[in-house]
């Protein structure tokens, strides 16, 4: 329960002493969890997906060179994502979800927001 607790409370945030900063996002019914994770300009940063819906989601961060293999986290299966946050401001890496955060126009609507501050 307090592990639990404790990755809820960080927003996914896995804290590395080699000063990479790493996320663990669940894919389930169309919604990321978390939605929202924040880093700072000049953060290493990895996201581990673990897709748990029949679909696969298309995730990709274009402003920073970066996606998951092949494009897309398989249905019932993980991927990884890493790049460098060299640039200030938002983005939606859900690509099936567009790929801003204001463009809700796609079939599924699931957001995964990155902040980069």
């Amino acid at each position: 329960g307090l592990i639990v607790a404790a990755f809820l409370a960080t927003g996914g945030e896995v804290q590395n002493s080699s000063g990479v900063k790493t996320f663990d996002v669940v894919m389930e019914n169309n919604r990321y969890e978390p939605s929202e994770i924040t880093a700072k300009v000049g953060d290493q940063v990895v996201i581990n997906f673990e897709n748990r819906d029949a679909v696969s989601h298309a995730v990709a961060l274009p402003q920073f060179n970066a996606t998951v293999p092949n494009g897309h986290v398989p249905a019932g299966g993980t991927a990884q994502m890493a790049f460098v946050a060299n640039t200030a401001g938002q983005a939606d890496a859900a690509v099936c979800g567009g790929a801003s955060p204001d463009d809700k126009t796609d079939d599924h609507g699931e957001e995964l927001i990155v902040n980069v501050i």
